[in-house]
């Protein structure tokens, strides 16, 4: 928790936004309300999934609170004003409820539909950033191990040419960075390809090795339609 109130800090420092997945426990929770605190709700960009508000601990007898929950909430009373209405008024209510926003302590909190739009929302904010951009790993549970899975992938395939940090706190890492470097040498990863990932052990380097990222010479050469 103090490896993620620091991240924030030298986010602040660096005049940087935060994108994430929309929660409020844990490293990320920390991360976002920390930098909020310091830089304002505009400062953060949360995704999450409506199916996923009920499911945080802030959720009191099966009704989410919080941000996110209160706008599920509004959300509700929206839909059921809509279908009050009639057919009619239903395809004109579909049509506004789309992504709902809201801000508070945790920032700018946005409901999407799925994870996988949860995903591209965040992803698209990310490589919008420009020059420095990247992701953040610090440590996590399956989620966590899928989406830097995704993202190196993606640096791999050409679809995005960002720093990708595995934030290495107290070893958590080890058997990750470990692994990278057996298929390397077994060549299930291309010699080229092995530090796609690049490993800090200190929060105050991941500012610089963003801004010093550069991408590996293996990478394939494809038309995605963005950067």
């Amino acid at each position: 928790m103090a490896t993620a109130r620091a991240l924030a800090h030298e986010l602040h420092a660096a005049n940087a936004k935060l994108v994430y997945g929309g929660g409020t426990t844990g490293l990320m929770g920390e991360v976002a309300r920390t930098l909020v605190s310091l830089s304002g709700p505009s400062a953060v960009n949360g995704f999450i999934p409506r199916a996923l508000v009920a499911f945080y601990p802030e959720a009191a007898g099966g009704v989410p609170s919080g941000v996110a929950g209160k706008l599920l909430q509004e959300e509700g009373k929206q839909a059921e004003r809509v279908v009050s209405r009639g057919d009619e008024a239903r395809i004109e209510g579909d049509q506004k409820l789309g992504s709902s926003l809201a801000e508070g302590e945790y920032g700018r909190i946005t409901l999407v539909d799925s994870m996988h739009e949860r995903k591209q929302r965040m992803a698209e904010l990310v490589l919008a950033g420009g020059p420095g951009s990247g992701f953040v790993a610090l440590p996590g549970g399956y989620g966590t191990l899928e989406e830097v899975a995704e993202v190196i992938t993606w640096n791999q395939l050409g679809i995005h040419d960002r720093g990708i940090i595995l934030l290495n706190i107290n070893g958590f890492w080890d058997g990750v960075v470990a692994w990278i470097a057996m298929a390397a040498q077994r060549k299930f990863i291309g010699a080229a390809n092995k530090d796609i990932a690049v490993e800090c052990k200190e929060v105050e380097q991941v500012m610089r090795a963003l801004e010093e990222y550069r991408p590996s010479g293996g990478r394939l050469s494809l038309s995605w339609g963005c950067k």
